[in-house]
């Protein structure tokens, strides 16, 4: 995709050694990646920083065909850390693509630009497959350290469309998703807009999730989600590994 316009949009690398920037042409391997990668920038003053441990694990993450980023507007701001991201067409997991503005394929007609937007993604965090979408000025989507997303998951901080009272006023506004510190989204569960999931928590598969989760170590699930059950914690092992290694 390679699309990369505008002025004054920064798209740093960052190893554990030092920092690369990609669009200032001083770096041939990793301007390579970014031209082989799933990374669309347009618009003014947007800046886009991922972590990785090795320039082996930027190829790895950039060229492995799961990967995309749209940044479509102007002063977003988009910070990517240490994550990892699967595919499998069998399983169908798809990867993660990150959106904040512009969906693919709309059309030429149709122009969704997003500015003062802001998505966080922590370290260690699993993604399988899913959309991460931002598309109201100014609204942000965060996702804590160790935290896991199955596969068929949308994270959308827009309603896309405008819902209105009876005088005209619009009253579906965007303002945040947060996703706290190691979470587990099961498979094809939906998140929609001001949501908030606490540390700890499981949502379990298929829920749709549509307001705020402020206690921690709970399970949520249903269509709307609600908690059906306290206490909890998780680990990624499997029941056998992991009691053999307790």
């Amino acid at each position: 995709m390679d699309t990369i316009t505008g002025k004054g949009n920064r798209l740093t690398f960052v190893f554990p050694d030092r920092e690369v920037d990609c669009l200032d042409g001083t770096n041939s391997r990793m301007a390579g990646l970014v031209a082989q990668s799933g990374i669309s920038i347009i618009g003014d003053d947007n800046r886009v920083t991922m972590r990785f441990d090795s320039e082996d694990s930027a190829a790895e993450l950039l060229t492995g065909g799961g990967f995309m980023l749209i940044v479509k507007g102007n002063a977003n701001e988009v910070s990517i850390g240490r994550v990892i991201v699967r595919c499998s067409p069998i399983l169908g997991m798809t990867g993660m693509k990150v959106i904040v503005g512009q969906l693919p394929g709309l059309g030429a007609g149709v122009s969704r630009p997003a500015s003062g937007c802001r998505v966080d993604i922590g370290d260690r965090v699993v993604v399988n497959g899913a959309t991460l979408y931002l598309q109201e000025d100014n609204s942000r989507l965060t996702i804590g350290d160790d935290s896991q997303v199955s596969w068929g998951v949308d994270i959308w901080c827009t309603d896309a469309h405008t819902i209105t009272n009876l005088d005209g006023e619009p009253v579906n506004y965007a303002e945040s998703i947060e996703i706290g510190r190691h979470v587990w989204i099961g498979k094809d569960v939906k998140i929609g807009k001001n949501v908030s999931i606490a540390d700890n928590s499981i949502v379990g598969w298929g829920s749709i999730v549509t307001r705020r989760f402020d206690e921690p170590n709970v399970v949520i699930a249903g269509i709307p989600a609600r908690i059906v059950k306290r206490g909890i914690d998780w680990d990624r092992k499997s029941i056998g590994k992991y009691l053999a290694t307790r």
